[in-house]
């Protein structure tokens, strides 16, 4: 809005305002997009700034629209997804492009945008409900719009698709009203464990401030504290694709497209809007290894065939020239060591370095005679 037209006042403000803007020809969709309007349900305008007052006085019959608009701009703002000119509808329609290959349909027209005015009134109630026991066996599956874990303990609950999540302190988790019926979408602050009930119809989305985490169905950890240099998503099972959340265009989206598996994680580096595919600090088994290595017990064992045991445990892959390392042996117990202990010794034994890259091990190395 010009500087200009702020500093009329009175029925020559809504004059010169509604041939610069014919806010009477607007529809609901309109308010909630226009800037002007948003900064004023937000209460973002200054003190001295009374045209919407005056404007509302000269339209009485557009009260109830811009009521609705105002509700609807109150719900729809989130910290970690800043609202730009357009970002309203083109930051919805830009995850489920990504998503789906169905006809997406203009986010004001679909079910769940007229739903989200429901957040700000049931918020309230959603506090109440997690802070009195009495209430909480009635609320198992939660159909909360807004739930904020301000206690020292990793809080769960449920989902209405059974699927889990545990938040953890100091962390906030906002459902989408239609969480279960046409979407499984929510959205996170801080940091919280998912546990997915499978289903391929309805891939579940995870929202951060930069990232989106889609799964059909599996269980992973997301940090995303706003404090942080950097948002981590990492896979306990299955699988689990990240993209980035907001990219300059539609193909650069689907180069930095991720797809994790076990012990990887992907890394968004805040500072250099850069994500990155690397391990976890602690790799866990997924499988025992074979008879043959019981408790990865190793007696002169080639070295291709401990990389390989270690590989089919973890679930990490491990580069190696096998051929190279075909007269490398070990002799060693390795069972209580973790993964990166295992591979310090083996590369020791071996004279040979490793390094994690995408997600993966490399091993250095120059043989042995």
């Amino acid at each position: 809005m010009p500087l200009t037209s702020r500093l009329i006042t009175g029925e020559a403000w809504v004059n010169f305002i509604f041939y610069m803007k014919n806010y009477n020809q607007y529809q609901l969709e309109d308010f909630v997009q226009d800037s002007y309007f948003r900064k004023w349900a937000l209460g973002a305008l200054p003190t001295n700034d009374s045209f919407w007052e005056v404007w509302l006085q000269a339209n009485p019959n557009k009260n109830k629209m811009l009521e609705e608009a105002k509700v609807l701009v109150i719900a729809l703002q989130m910290n970690e997804l800043p609202i730009k000119e357009l970002g309203v509808k083109e930051g919805t329609e830009r995850i489920f492009r990504k998503t789906t290959r169905k006809k997406i349909i203009p986010f004001y027209s679909q079910t769940w945008f007229r739903a989200a005015a429901m957040v700000v009134l049931v918020s309230g109630l959603g506090w109440w409900t997690l802070r009195n026991p009495a209430r909480q066996e009635k609320n198992t599956e939660t159909r909360l719009a807004q739930i904020d874990n301000e206690s020292l303990k990793p809080m769960t609950i449920q989902l209405s698709d059974g699927s889990k999540v545990t938040i953890e302190h100091d962390s906030k988790l906002r459902v989408d009203e239609n969480f279960g019926k046409t979407n499984r979408t929510v959205y996170l602050t801080g940091e919280a464990f998912f546990d997915v009930k499978r289903n391929p119809e309805k891939p579940f989305l995870v929202v951060t401030a930069n990232l989106v985490t889609k799964v059909l169905g599996t269980s992973f950890r997301i940090k995303a504290y706003q404090k942080d240099p950097d948002i981590a998503v990492s896979v306990s099972t299955g699988k689990v694709t990240v993209f980035r959340q907001q990219a300059e265009n539609q193909s650069k989206m689907l180069s930095e497209q991720m797809v994790l598996t076990p012990n990887q994680q992907a890394v968004f580096l805040k500072s250099e809007a850069k994500l990155v595919k690397t391990l976890v600090e602690k790799p866990v088994l997924i499988a025992a290894p074979p008879t043959e290595y019981n408790r990865f017990a190793f007696d002169e064992t080639p070295i291709p065939n401990v990389l390989t045991t270690l590989e089919k445990a973890y679930g990490v892959k491990i580069i190696f020239d096998a051929e190279l390392l075909e007269n490398c042996n070990l002799t060693a117990s390795l069972a209580n060591e973790p993964l990166y202990e295992k591979l310090d010794l083996i590369c020791e034994t071996i004279q040979a370095r490793y390094e994690i890259a995408d997600g993966q091990v490399v091993i250095y190395a120059k043989g042995c005679k």
